[in-house]
């Protein structure tokens, strides 16, 4: 079965790589991408798996410095929503998004995973998978049907 380091670290590569794409193109529709498959990987971290790793001493700080770095990638995405491809900005904030997001990933799969590892055994590293699985599934299904995300 599935932990959620792997979920996270396959979605990590995925949003790293519409990133790269949102940054050769340059278009808001490539940004929007990013913008799709980061909000419910950031909302899930902070629902399920930020949580139970607060709960831990030695990573509350680096938990803290997560929800820091997540809520600057969400005032970045806020800031370039309300842009236009063509303002001037544009290439300078979506090249400050993909630096952001770069760092984030970087800290959390090679400090978070790691520490992680030390306190969360196997069982519930894949019970938080299957939590996080259910609830990208609601997410998307309120996006695809307009409900409102709670």
């Amino acid at each position: 079965m599935e932990t959620i380091y792997n979920i996270l670290k396959t979605e990590h590569d995925q949003i790293s790589d519409l990133l790269r794409q949102a940054l050769q193109d340059g278009s808001k529709v490539s940004f929007f991408k990013v913008k799709l498959k980061a909000d419910p990987h950031m909302m899930g971290e902070e629902r399920l798996f930020y949580p139970v790793l607060e709960e831990i001493k030695g990573l509350r700080e680096l938990i803290s410095k997560a929800y820091k770095e997540h809520n600057e990638a969400k005032t970045l995405i806020f800031e370039m929503e309300v842009m236009e491809e063509r303002d001037e900005g544009w290439p300078t904030k979506l090249s400050e998004l993909k630096q952001s997001i770069d760092r984030h990933i970087e800290e959390e799969e090679s400090k978070v995973f790691k520490e992680a590892r030390n306190f969360l055994n196997q069982e519930k590293a894949e019970e938080i998978a299957q939590q996080y699985i259910e609830f990208k599934r609601s997410y998307m299904n309120r996006i695809e049907t307009g409900r409102p995300i709670t």
